[in-house]
């Protein structure tokens, strides 16, 4: 591969691309604009004022204290209902997302056989709501209870110091590690944000390959490349893959600088991890063309996206992988976002040892020799047909 051919196979790329809006458009800009709405979709990444109906059938001191510090809560925006069947009903009509009842003489009756307790309904259909919720508002409970017990125990006699020890004989702590306060930044953009940006990267150079086929300009293409598949198809690559790695690049900046979410191990070698993801995923496209072009360009841009777009449930970041039926297990290895999820974990969060994260992108590596080493002999053949049929007289 000859340098001087490599960059007039670029420049010849570079100048068809600004030359065509609908390129720019698709494959520019549409990627950044994707990821800046959904970085917006999420806001602060917290939870904020989410309808919760209450039903409180005591009408006591108590349980108007209880609604007031359950209306406190920040997730928690408050709507009153008289009856549980209305709250029911408000449920059903997506109007709240959740509600507590507070029975007739809730306190009179607690620890008699008679007693009733609080109730607490959740659609567990809306699962991250539903959870932040439950979590928010149970803790809510304990801390009120808690607070009683201490004041019970302080009336018996006890310092300040023996009643919070008497009111806490166990210790609850839940733990998220990476994403405090259930913040979906980053619990949902970490795998969002490079999930479009590899497939928006396989789209344009799948995309980009296939325009010089249906403008039957392979052979002009080839021309301009010194004649060498290998350098028309990495003309074709580096461009793109300079650009999705540098907007990848700016989402850990973003992730680890504006928002604040700091890496714990290497930021060196999670950028270069990051590029190595971008280098693979180049590949995808070489090998789709080399064994289904023979069936047309839609069916290759088909593959490429039917490859893609249905993998985020299977990067483990919703739903653990060990927990999947062993079939998906080993489907889930077949996609790059798996590997390159578990990697930035790696070193995002966990501060994983060197061999650890490196055996990582070694899996990753295996997708590009499979891609490359079988799907290029096959891309080529595909490539000099077509340059050859083009140089046949009509």
């Amino acid at each position: 591969m000859r340098l001087e051919a490599l960059i007039n196979g670029i420049k010849r790329e570079l100048k068809q691309v600004l030359s065509s809006p609908w390129d720019i458009t698709m494959f520019i800009v549409m990627p950044l604009v994707w990821c800046v709405l959904i970085a917006g979709l999420f806001g602060p990444g917290l939870i904020r004022d989410v309808p919760v109906g209450v039903v409180n059938l005591d009408h006591k001191t108590e349980s108007i204290e209880l609604e007031s510090a359950l209306d406190a809560l920040p997730s928690v925006k408050l709507v009153s209902y008289s009856s549980p069947l209305e709250a029911q009903d408000a449920v059903k009509r997506a109007q709240i997302y959740a509600y507590l009842i507070i029975p007739d003489r809730w306190l009179d009756r607690s620890g008699k056989p008679d007693g009733a307790s609080l109730e607490l309904y959740f659609p567990k259909t809306l699962y991250a709501i539903a959870t932040t919720l439950e979590l928010d508002i149970k803790q809510m409970l304990i801390d009120v209870q808690k607070e009683k017990l201490e004041r019970l125990a302080q009336s018996a006699g006890l310092n300040a110091k023996q009643a919070e020890r008497a009111a806490s004989p166990v210790s609850l702590h839940s733990v998220t590690l990476g994403n405090i306060a259930f913040n979906f930044q980053a619990y949902i953009l970490p795998t969002l944000i490079p999930g479009i940006l590899h497939l928006g990267l396989a789209l344009a150079i799948a995309t980009r390959l296939l325009t010089e086929w249906r403008n039957k300009s392979v052979r002009e293409w080839l021309a301009a490349c010194g004649d060498s598949p290998l350098t028309a198809f990495f003309s074709k690559a580096i461009p793109w893959w300079i650009l999705y790695t540098l907007y990848g690049f700016i989402y850990v900046a973003v992730m680890t600088g504006y928002l604040g979410w700091w890496v714990q191990g290497s930021l060196v070698l999670w950028l270069a991890g990051l590029a190595f993801f971008m280098a693979v995923m180049t590949f995808l496209p070489v090998f789709l063309i080399g064994v289904f072009m023979r069936l047309g360009w839609v069916i290759v841009l088909s593959c490429t996206v039917g490859y893609i777009a249905p993998i985020f449930p299977y990067t483990g970041f919703s739903y653990p992988l060990d927990s999947m039926a062993e079939p998906v297990q080993w489907l889930a290895q077949t996609f790059p976002l798996t590997h390159y999820f578990a990697f930035q974990g790696q070193e995002w969060i966990l501060n994983a040892p060197l061999g650890a994260s490196l055996y990582t992108l070694g899996k990753l590596a295996i997708f590009a020799l499979l891609w490359f080493g079988v799907g290029f002999p096959l891309f080529k053949r595909q490539l000099l047909k077509e340059s050859a049929d083009e140089g046949r007289p009509a």
